[in-house]
């Protein structure tokens, strides 16, 4: 049987469970106390709120389970003569659980996050990205320029 795979905008509501994965991405290996972790699902789930529409985020989950994030950081540029509205994006902490890598899980999330991007009007996104992963997002669009990569809106 083919496990369910939904890619889909996050919500409030998701805070807790992207806390876990959020740790799990900063600190593998690591596992937080109680405390400690019902502490960063209140701070991140606070910093959501905060960030409202400046920030994007689009989840994986299998059979109901988060198991992929991947974060868009918006900005507006400074404004240039006739162009007025320069929307930018960063694309950040992109994870995907191990155990559930290597199935096109990360391929479909950015997929779904450059999509909401390109929606958004986001005319450029950066991402910095390790050596290892870039034919990752190149494959997705993504060029290598000075140690950041940067994908121009399609």
């Amino acid at each position: 049987m083919q496990p369910d795979l939904v890619i889909r905008p996050a919500t409030l509501a998701d805070a807790q469970a992207l806390s876990a994965l959020r740790w799990r991405w900063a600190q593998p290996g690591r596992t937080p106390g109680p405390d400690e972790a019902r502490e960063f699902a209140a701070a991140l789930s606070g910093w959501m709120r905060a960030q409202g529409e400046r920030s994007v985020c689009h989840v994986a989950t299998v059979d109901g389970a988060l198991v992929g994030m991947a974060w868009l950081a918006l900005f507006d540029r400074v404004p240039n003569p006739g162009d007025a509205v320069r929307r930018s994006g960063d694309v950040q902490s992109v994870f995907v659980v191990p155990e559930h890598q290597g199935r096109g899980i990360g391929r479909r999330l950015m997929e779904s996050l450059c999509g909401a991007a390109d929606d958004l009007g986001v005319r450029k996104l950066t991402l910095d990205s390790r050596v290892s992963v870039m034919p990752f997002y190149e494959r997705l669009g993504f060029t290598a320029q000075g140690g950041m990569m940067t994908r121009a809106r399609r």
